[in-house]
């Protein structure tokens, strides 16, 4: 009894010292993704031990759409997250203050378009039905598309609402002669028989005023996680940007990890991450400017007021720390 005993009082004991050396791992940071590429330097963060090296505990979890990590964000169900800024500019337009914009991770154009079946031109979609996400950036895409020859996505054509892989089906089944996302599915209705690619975020306006895409990924935090402890939320951002310079910086290894992550061939992941350009610590003050993202923000949410999907181009400055990268 008086071993058993101290055997259970010397393993209280390691179970105390191994929680107090945790620090900052007592608390799981929980990171909202998906399966898009551009969740990758968390990928690489977790697997590299670059948060666990920092003393940060993170798990990734899903959490649907940009709309619906905006939203887990805001009730306290994740604390850091990469989504489309065309979500992130329609919280802001409604007033919704729970998240900050921490800053822009990567950009990646030409990895989202239209892709139709039987039909040679954008001209040729006029009256017929088109699988899109709403209110994303390739609900954008299309419509800069359809405007530049001529129809209007409200008017001209049919929309089916639908998300990720339920485009392809739409399409795969005929419901839908045209349809349009990003990567991974992308190449999926590229893939498609009789597949034609009718234009990408490459051919909008957006794209050739900015060499950005309609709607880049943006990297958001949770307020009152923020303002919990502003300090550890901005050592734990200088490592996720590690994370990402570790992206730049490892190009091949990068191709082996996401591999494993979205469970596709190797020649189409090389494919799409070579239109990725990671934009590390030292690259925000100037993706941070009206040079590049608030000048694409504020041109994205003008094109989003005309098309009926925010009712003010909100003030997205007063949601940034830009602050913390000309400390």
């Amino acid at each position: 009894m008086r071993l058993g005993g101290l055997l259970i009082a010397v393993i209280i004991v390691l179970a105390i010292v191994f929680v107090a050396r945790r620090g900052d791992d007592e608390t799981v940071i929980v990171y909202a993704g998906s399966k898009w590429y551009g969740h990758a330097p968390v990928w690489v963060g977790l697997r590299k031990g670059i948060f666990k090296k920092h003393g940060f505990h993170v798990r990734k979890e899903a959490f649907g759409g940009s709309a619906d990590r905006i939203n887990a964000l805001a009730a306290g169900n994740a604390q850091f997250a990469s989504l489309g800024e065309v979500a992130m500019l329609a919280a802001m337009s409604r007033g919704n203050r729970d998240f900050f914009w921490i800053g822009c991770h990567n950009i990646a154009p030409g990895n989202e378009g239209l892709v139709a079946i039987g039909i040679d031109s954008i001209e040729g979609l006029r009256g017929k039905e088109i699988a899109l996400y709403e209110n994303t950036s390739v609900h954008l895409t299309i419509a800069l598309l359809l405007k530049d020859a001529g129809l209007d996505l409200r008017k001209d054509v049919e929309v089916l609402n639908a998300q990720d892989s339920a485009v392809v089906d739409l399409v795969r089944k005929g419901d839908a002669v045209a349809g349009g996302m990003w990567e991974p599915f992308y190449s999926d209705l590229r893939n498609l028989p009789g597949a034609r690619i009718l234009g990408t975020d490459m051919d909008t306006s957006i794209y050739k005023r900015f060499k950005m895409m309609t709607g880049p990924d943006v990297l958001c935090a949770s307020k009152a996680w923020v303002d919990a402890d502003t300090e550890r939320a901005k050592r734990f951002f200088r490592a996720y940007f590690e994370a990402v310079q570790w992206c730049r910086d490892h190009p091949e290894e990068l191709v082996k990890i996401v591999m494993d992550e979205v469970r596709k061939p190797e020649a189409e992941v090389r494919a799409v991450l070579k239109n990725f350009k990671w934009n590390g610590w030292g690259a925000q003050k100037a993706m941070m400017s009206d040079a590049r993202m608030f000048g694409q923000a504020n041109a994205v949410s003008e094109l989003l007021r005309e098309m009926g999907r925010i009712d003010q181009i909100p003030p997205f400055r007063e949601w940034t720390k830009v602050d913390w990268f000309f400390e």
